[in-house]
C-alpha cells in the first residue's frame, strides 16, 4: 500500500479488521512504525482521538535516545507554534501536550531515560476544558496539525510513521470531510490505512467524497474456495469441507469462522442454508459454550465496545480469573474475534444481532440497567478519557427501567425528537452568560430555531413546534435577559451542566447519536477566549451577543456596566468598541470597553488579523466600530428635507417630529416604500459612522399590515428590500399575546436566505396614515443619533475663516445633494420633483471676547450649491442686528431670507447638528 491514505472497503464480515492487524504487524517488521489498529468510537472528533491513540502508540514504539527526543520535541513545539494562527494558540498546545499525556500513560514508570526527560520537559498547562475540548471537537485543522505531527515524528526518527484506523464509516459527516482534506492534502512520511464498512448505507457519501479524492483503495471482496481451504487447514479440519463452507458463507470471512467452530466442534453442516449460516453459526457457537459463558455473552452483547478490564469485572460480577477462563471460551467459539484498541471484541454483526434479535425484550431491560450504570461508573472515572462513551451511554439508558423511574428527566431525554434534540443542543451552544461572573445563563431563542435549522438541519417548522414541548418539559425556561429588540423573552436551559449527571451524558449522547455532531456549550464565549485573546486582555470587560446586533445596540449594552463605561475620577465617558464576527456563517457580536485608545488600538489590530478555523468552522472578523471620537450631524437629514420641499419640519403635540400631507391617508404598503427607499438611497449617502449608528450596513425592507382595531404593524427587515404585505395569520400573531412572536413570524413569513426581522412596531393613528412616511422615518433615525451622541465628545469647530468655510461649503454641498436626489425619486410632504438649487452666503463676527458675542448671519440665495461665500467682519465691528451684520459684510442688503442667530447655535444649523452637538473653538 503504497499511497500515503488508502482506504479498504467491504461488505460487513469481509474481513477488513483482520486485514488491518495484519498489515501493521508485517509493516512493524519492516522499517515502519506501525502500531495496531484503532478503532473510531460514535463521538464527534473520533477522527481526532483515533489519530491521537495512533500517534501516542507510535512514539511509545520508537524507542529513541534522550537526543533524539529532545529533536522530537523541538519538531513538535515548532509545529504547533506554526498551526496556531489556524486553530489558536491554546488548542495548537493543547495537542502537543495530549499527546504527550497519552504517551507518558502507555510507558508509566518504565520509560527509558530518553523519553522520561522528555515527557517532563513539556509543560501540561493547558486547561482540562480545552483538552477534552480537543477530543470532542470536528475541525479540519486540528486533524492537519495531528498529520503534521505524525509526519515531524517520522522525520525525526527517519522512519515512515503507519497508522490504521478500522470503523471509520461510523465518522460524523464533519469527520469524514476531514478525513477527506486529509487525503486532499496528504502527509509526507506518515501513512494512512483505513478501513470504511461499504455496507453502511449512511456513510456512503462520505465514500464516495473520499474517493474522489484519488486515494488508493483496496476492495475486500469474499474468499475464494482455495482461501477457505487455507482457513480450514490452518484450523486442522480436513480441506475436503471447502466447497461447502464456501458454499454457505460466499466467502466471508465472519461467516467462515463460525462454519469451522461447528466443524471444529464435531457437528456437520447439513441443515445449513447461505440464508442461514451466519445466524445458525452464532446460534450453535453459542449453544456449545458452558452456562457461564452462555450468560456472559449475552451480558456482554449490550456493549458496542470493550469497556475497561475493571469495568467488565464490576458489571459481570465475577473474579479476574473468573473471568479470564470466559474470556477464553468465547475466543475459542469466535464469540469475541475482533480487535478493538487491542482488546478482543464481538464482531459488529455478531453483536448487534445477539443484542437485537436474540435476547427477548425482558433481557435487553434485565441487562440494560446494570450495564447502563456500568458505562456511567466508567464515564465518571475518568471523564477526560472517556472519548466515544456517550453514545453507548445513552442506547443502555433505552433499557435503564430503574433509572428512567427513579429520574423522570431521564426518560423524557429519551423520547425527544431529532428537532427537540436540535433546538435543545443550539440552546446549549448558544447560551450566554453575563459577564463579570454572574451566573445567570440566556440564550435568545429566535437565533437558536435558525442555528438549529442551519447546523443541525432541524426543519424550520418542527424546531419551532419543539419550543413548547420543551417549555411544557421543563427542558428549558424563560428568564429575563439583558434588554433585547424584541418581544420575544430568553430561555435558560435546565439540564445540568455537570459532566457528571446522568441526564447531562445521555442528552449529549443522544445528540451526537441523532444528529451526528457534539454539543459545544457556551460556543460564543469559547470563540472570544480562544481567538480573541488581545481584545479580552486589553478591555475592562466585553459583552457578547449571538447574532448581529446594531452598534447602538451594543453601546447601549455598554450601559448596563456604568463602573466600566464610565471613569467618574475623570468624569469620562470609557472608549468602546463593536466587533462583528462571522463564525461559519452564524453571526456573533462584542462590545468591548477600554481604559484608553491606545488599549483600544491594540485590540484593534489583533482582532482584524483574526481569519481562523475553530470547530471545524472559519472565524474572521468582518468590521469594527469605535465611539468616543466625536458626534454626528443629528438633524441634517432633516435640513434635506427643507432644502427638497421647502417646508419646515415640525413638531406634534407629543413633541415629535413630523410632517402632515394633504389628500387622503397613504395604503400602508405605500407607506413602507417610501420609507424603505429613503433608508436605500441614504446607504450610499451617509458617512462610515452614520451607516453604522444608523444600522444601514444591511439593507431594510418592512413587512406591514393593518389589524381591525387600526392598529399598523411594521415589521423592519433586514437582508432585503422587499415590501410583504402581512396576512391574517400573521397579523393575529402580532396582535396577540403568545410569546415568540418573531420566532413564529419568521416562519410564517418563509424568508428569504439572508433575510430576518429585527423590530416590531405597533402604530395607532385614528384618521389613517396622514403624516409623511420620509419624515417618521428620518425622526427614527433622529432618536438614533441623538442617543449616540449623549455619550460622545462634541464636534470641535474652529472659528476660523479658511477651516470654518471648508466645512460649511463641504456641509452644504452634502446637504442640497441629497435633498435633490430626494426630490428626484421619493414624494414628500405632498410634492415631488426639482426646487430651484440654492446657493449659500455666510457672514460671522467672531466676536470681541467682552461686548460682542460671535455671531453669524445667512442667507440661502437662488445658485449653484458650489457657491458658498462665508466673509468674517473685524473682531472690532459693532453690528446692531443680523442685517447690518450681512450688510456690513457683504456690501448690500440682503435680497432673500435672512437668517440670524449666535454663531454656535447658527453654525451648528448649518453644519447639521443640534446646538449641543459641537464645541466652538477660535
Amino acid at each position: 500500500m503504497a499511497d500515503p491514505v488508502v482506504v479498504v472497503t467491504g461488505d460487513s464480515g469481509t474481513g477488513k479488521s483482520s486485514i488491518l492487524s495484519a498489515h501493521q504487524a508485517e509493516a512493524s517488521r519492516g522499517t515502519a512504525i506501525a502500531p495496531p489498529p484503532v478503532t473510531c468510537t460514535f463521538d464527534s472528533g473520533a477522527l481526532q482521538v483515533a489519530i491521537l491513540d495512533g500517534l501516542a502508540g507510535a512514539i511509545t514504539e520508537s524507542m529513541a535516545d534522550r537526543t533524539l527526543w529532545r529533536n522530537i520535541q523541538h519538531r513538535l513545539e515548532n509545529a504547533s507554534k506554526e498551526m496556531a494562527a489556524e486553530i489558536g494558540k491554546g488548542l495548537a498546545k493543547a495537542v502537543t501536550q495530549e499527546v504527550m499525556a497519552l504517551v507518558k500513560a502507555r510507558v508509566g514508570e518504565h520509560a527509558g531515560e530518553g523519553i522520561a526527560t522528555f515527557v517532563k520537559t513539556v509543560r501540561q498547562d493547558a486547561t482540562d476544558d480545552l483538552r477534552r475540548d480537543l477530543k470532542s471537537r470536528s475541525d479540519t485543522n486540528v486533524v492537519r496539525l495531528l498529520v503534521r505531527l505524525c509526519d515531524e515524528v517520522a522525520a525525526a526518527l527517519k522512519r515512515d510513521v503507519v497508522l490504521a484506523i478500522d470503523e471509520c464509516q461510523r465518522l460524523t459527516d464533519d469527520d469524514q470531510r476531514a478525513l477527506a482534506s486529509l487525503s486532499l492534502a496528504p502527509p509526507k512520511r506518515a501513512r494512512f490505512v483505513l478501513a470504511w464498512s461499504s455496507t453502511a448505507y449512511e456513510a456512503l457519501d462520505g465514500l464516495t467524497r473520499l474517493r474522489e479524492t484519488k486515494c488508493g483503495e483496496v476492495v475486500v471482496d469474499g474468499l475464494s474456495s482455495a482461501d477457505v481451504g487455507s482457513m480450514l487447514f490452518r484450523a486442522g479440519l480436513a480441506t475436503s469441507h471447502a466447497e461447502r463452507v464456501h458454499f454457505l458463507s460466499s466467502g466471508f470471512p465472519l461467516i467462515v469462522e463460525g462454519l469451522i467452530g461447528q466443524l471444529r466442534s464435531g457437528g456437520t453442516l447439513d441443515d445449513y442454508t447461505p440464508p442461514t449460516a451466519f445466524v445458525r453459526s452464532l446460534e450453535d457457537a453459542l449453544a456449545r459454550l458452558p452456562a457461564a459463558a452462555q450468560v456472559a455473552a449475552r451480558q456482554l452483547s449490550v456493549f458496542e465496545l470493550p469497556p475497561t478490564e475493571s469495568t467488565l469485572i464490576a458489571y459481570l460480577g465475577i473474579g479476574a480469573t473468573q473471568w479470564g477462563v470466559l474470556r477464553q471460551s468465547l475466543e475459542r467459539e469466535n464469540i469475541l474475534s475482533v480487535e478493538r484498541n487491542g482488546r478482543r471484541w464481538f464482531h459488529e454483526s455478531r453483536r448487534s444481532h445477539l443484542w437485537s434479535r436474540m435476547l427477548s425484550e425482558a433481557e435487553r431491560f434485565e441487562v440494560g440497567q446494570p450495564a447502563f450504570s456500568a458505562l456511567l461508573g466508567q464515564y465518571r472515572d475518568d471523564i477526560s478519557e472517556s472519548a466515544g462513551l456517550m453514545v453507548p451511554i445513552a442506547h443502555a439508558a433505552r433499557f435503564a427501567g430503574d433509572s428512567q423511574a427513579a429520574n423522570p428527566q431521564l426518560a423524557k431525554v429519551l423520547d425527544l425528537t431529532a428537532a427537540q434534540l436540535a433546538v435543545l443542543a443550539s440552546m446549549i451552544e448558544l447560551e450566554l452568560t453575563h459577564p463579570g461572573g454572574e451566573e445567570a445563563r440566556y440564550t435568545p431563542p429566535e437565533m437558536a430555531l435558525i442555528y438549529a435549522h442551519n447546523v443541525f438541519g432541524a426543519d424550520r417548522g418542527d424546531a419551532l413546534d419543539a419550543i413548547p414541548v420543551l417549555l411544557e418539559q421543563e427542558f428549558i425556561e424563560m428568564v429575563d435577559g439583558p434588554g433585547r429588540v424584541n418581544n420575544d423573552p430568553d430561555v435558560a436551559v435546565t439540564v445540568s451542566s455537570d459532566p457528571t449527571d446522568e441526564c447531562h451524558i445521555v442528552l449529549n449522547g443522544r445528540i451526537q447519536d441523532i444528529l451526528g455532531k457534539t454539543v459545544i456549550p457556551q460556543i460564543t464565549d469559547r470563540i472570544v477566549h480562544e481567538h480573541f485573546e488581545t481584545v479580552r486582555a486589553e478591555s475592562t470587560i466585553v459583552i457578547s451577543s449571538t447574532g448581529r446586533s446594531d452598534a447602538v445596540e451594543m453601546m447601549r449594552s455598554a450601559l448596563d456596566y456604568p463602573l466600566h463605561r464610565f471613569n467618574p475620577l475623570r468624569r469620562s465617558v470609557c472608549p468602546m468598541m463593536a466587533l462583528w464576527i462571522d463564525y461559519g456563517g452564524h453571526p456573533i457580536s462584542l462590545a468591548a470597553i477600554f481604559n484608553g485608545n491606545a488599549d483600544r488600538q491594540k485590540a484593534r489590530k489583533a482582532a482584524m488579523a483574526v481569519d481562523e478555523m475553530s470547530y471545524g468552522r472559519r472565524v474572521r472578523t468582518i468590521r469594527t466600530f469605535e465611539d468616543q471620537k466625536t458626534t454626528i450631524p443629528s438633524i441634517r437629514l432633516f435640513r434635506a428635507i427643507y432644502l427638497a420641499t421647502g417646508r419646515p419640519v415640525e413638531a406634534n403635540a407629543e413633541g415629535n417630529w413630523w410632517m402632515i400631507n394633504e389628500g387622503p391617508p397613504l395604503p400602508i404598503t405605500e407607506y413602507a416604500h417610501r420609507q424603505i427607499t429613503l433608508l436605500d438611497i441614504l446607504r450610499t449617502r451617509v458617512d462610515e459612522d452614520e451607516q453604522e449608528v444608523y444600522a444601514l450596513e444591511q439593507p431594510r425592507g418592512a413587512a406591514v399590515g393593518q389589524a381591525s382595531d387600526d392598529t399598523y404593524f411594521f415589521v423592519e427587515l433586514r437582508g432585503s428590500t422587499r415590501v410583504v404585505e402581512l396576512g391574517p395569520e400573521q397579523i393575529a400573531l402580532l396582535d396577540g399575546n403568545a410569546p415568540f412572536k418573531f420566532a413564529r413570524l419568521e416562519h410564517l413569513l418563509e424568508l428569504r436566505p439572508g433575510e430576518k426581522t429585527q423590530h416590531i412596531r405597533g402604530l395607532t393613528q385614528p384618521d389613517g396614515l396622514i403624516d409623511d412616511p420620509v419624515v417618521a422615518m428620518l425622526k427614527d433615525l433622529w432618536e438614533t443619533a441623538r442617543e449616540f451622541n449623549k455619550h460622545q465628545p462634541r464636534r470641535r469647530i474652529k472659528m476660523q475663516k479658511g477651516a470654518l468655510t471648508q466645512l460649511l461649503h463641504d456641509a452644504h454641498i452634502r446637504d442640497t445633494t441629497l435633498a435633490r436626489t430626494l426630490s428626484e425619486r421619493l414624494t414628500i410632504g405632498g410634492s415631488r420633483g426639482h426646487r430651484p438649487q440654492l446657493a449659500l452666503r455666510v457672514a460671522v463676527h467672531p466676536g470681541d471676547g467682552r461686548v460682542v458675542p460671535p455671531l453669524v448671519a445667512y442667507t440661502q440665495p437662488i445658485g449653484s450649491p458650489t457657491d458658498v461665500q462665508v466673509r468674517f467682519l473685524p473682531r472690532s465691528a459693532r453690528p446692531e442686528d443680523p442685517k447690518e451684520l450681512y450688510s456690513l459684510a457683504f456690501g448690500e442688503e440682503p435680497r432673500d431670507e435672512l437668517y440670524g442667530d449666535t454663531a454656535h447655535s447658527a453654525i451648528a444649523g448649518l453644519l447639521g447638528f443640534a446646538d449641543d452637538e459641537i464645541e466652538l473653538v477660535q
